[in-house]
């Protein structure tokens, strides 16, 4: 089950320092164990290495948190399912450390006791910072089938904060959460696809970079963590446009398969328009099942700069200055305003688009806080007035 043949230094460091902790403070958790009538040698169950983590830190916040960092030690193999077949689990099943996988191995003098017992509060602390991201690639490693509400929720928070998916739906998000799978690859140089193959998955770097190779060109570019590619193929049904080598060892990457892609994102890739100024995108939209009442499509702001999307909202809504029938747009955006605006900031860029913001002030006023908005409209026109004379 563990990826690495050989550890790294720390991390071997780190689970000799665990190991005989525990064979200080509680020497009976590592011993011979019997279950159905075969013997398994020194070995610990893994809902006591769990009890014994989140009794010795404050740092170990939940049992969640003590089954990913000892996931990150059996990633490594400096811990290991007594039958090399499963991550670290809070059950009854028997894992046995790395230096009590040979027969007759010394018990720890009292120097290395000593030794360990000082290094333990920085070494949890080491293992607690790595734990979350072990656990979410033990739960990535999982078919989508055996993922819990848990796994789900804890996949769902990750993609919250990559940057590839800022422009998609929570809604989406949640989808993705159930069928996102992790890939890693150990070498610098591995080729992820060539140019011509067919696009069979889209992928985010979790980890790590790639370069990407065009036929004649060479490298054109390098992607970074929280970058996605392979999109353009699946959308399109077309071959891949260039190739993708790693750049450095050990790259961690989330992989959506193309099923799940054309099921859940063709559609809104095909939806979205971006916006783009110098290179960056700085509004982007989403076409809207809700048609104008004038039978034009609509769109609906997922993401962009405040002045751009004060400006989509100018552009797009439905002036109607007799407020018989308000284009829900206005309710939207005075609902969601303050999140991106302050009205401090609102009044002057209004009065910028002056004439054409009137009829958008007259649908405004009454929704909003009147008498602060009143009062930073007043002052705006005064300075606006003041600049023109």
């Amino acid at each position: 089950m563990h990826w690495l043949a050989i550890p790294s230094e720390k991390l071997q460091r780190a689970g000799k320092v665990l190991r005989n902790a525990i064979l200080s403070r509680a020497p009976h958790m590592i011993r011979d164990r019997k279950y159905h009538l075969k013997t398994y040698r020194q070995c610990c169950v893994g809902t006591e290495l769990v009890d014994w983590l989140v009794l010795q830190s404050a740092c170990v916040l939940t049992r969640s948190h003590a089954v990913g960092m000892w996931q990150a030690l059996l990633e490594e193999g400096v811990l290991n399912h007594v039958d090399q077949e499963l991550g670290f689990q809070d059950k009854y099943l028997f894992y046995r450390f790395l230096d009590d996988d040979e027969e007759d191995t010394p018990l720890p003098s009292e120097d290395e006791r000593r030794e360990s017992e000082e290094e333990l509060p920085e070494t949890i602390l080491f293992v607690a910072q790595i734990g979350p991201d072990a656990l979410l690639r033990m739960i990535l490693k999982k078919s989508p089938g055996q993922r819990t509400g848990d796994d789900l929720e804890i996949i769902y928070d990750e993609l919250l904060h990559i940057k590839a998916l800022g422009h998609l739906s929570n809604t989406v998000k949640r989808e993705l959460a159930s069928v996102v799978i992790f890939e890693s690859h150990a070498k610098a140089g591995t080729v992820l696809f060539n140019q011509g193959e067919e696009g069979t998955s889209w992928y985010i770097i979790q980890k790590g970079s790639v370069n990407v190779v065009i036929y004649g060109k060479g490298v054109v570019c390098t992607l970074h963590e929280g970058d996605d590619f392979g999109k353009l193929a699946l959308v399109t049904d077309s071959p891949r446009a260039a190739s993708i080598v790693l750049r450095e060892d050990n790259c961690h990457f989330l992989r959506v398969d193309k099923e799940d892609f054309n099921r859940i994102l063709r559609d809104v890739e095909a939806n979205t328009v971006r916006l783009k100024e110098h290179e960056q995108a700085v509004l982007v939209l989403e076409k809207s099942p809700r048609a104008s009442t004038m039978g034009s499509i609509k769109y609906t702001v997922i993401s962009g700069m405040p002045e751009k999307i004060l400006e989509h909202f100018l552009e797009t809504m439905r002036m109607d200055i007799h407020h018989n029938d308000p284009d829900p747009a206005v309710d939207d955006f005075v609902l969601m305003q303050c999140v991106f605006m302050a009205n401090s900031q609102l009044c002057p860029l209004l009065l910028a688009q002056y004439p054409f913001c009137l009829h958008a002030l007259l649908l405004l006023l009454p929704r909003m806080s009147a008498v602060p908005f009143a009062a930073l409209l007043v002052e705006a026109l005064k300075q606006q007035f003041a600049i023109q004379h």
